[in-house]
């Protein structure tokens, strides 16, 4: 594997986490703009409340909005890291299958040694 090879899949995974990020920002950004309208909604319905039964209703369907609205901030924050994870497995598989092993493990020298032992055989 040459550097340029080694340089642009380092800059591949680098792309990928880039991505990663804007997409998780983005996606939170959104989040909290939905938040501060449904809380803008919330304080406008809590204006015209007469009695404490109201009110209690009115909170419990606004924690179940929030919830489900979290519930499903999550669910895309999820997708975009398993993603960006998958992405990033298939770089790192196409770049272990280029890596050249044979200077960490040097045992393609196998010819050499069995003359050695059959000449230390056939001296005994």
């Amino acid at each position: 594997m040459s550097n340029q090879t080694a340089f642009a899949e380092m800059k591949k995974a680098q792309e990928i986490l880039a991505e990663a990020i804007d997409k998780s920002a983005k996606t939170n950004l959104e989040a909290v703009e939905k938040l501060m309208e449904l809380n803008k909604q919330r304080f406008s319905e809590m204006g015209d409340l007469s009695n404490p039964s109201d009110f209690v209703s009115r909170q419990s369907a606004a924690f179940k909005d929030y919830v489900d609205f979290l519930s499903g901030h999550v669910e895309a924050l999820t997708a975009i890291g398993n993603d960006s994870r998958e992405q990033l497995t298939e770089l790192s598989q196409e770049f272990a299958k280029g890596l050249d092993f044979s200077s960490f493990f040097p045992f393609a020298d196998t010819g050499s040694s069995k003359t050695k032992a059959k000449s230390t055989a056939k001296s005994s």
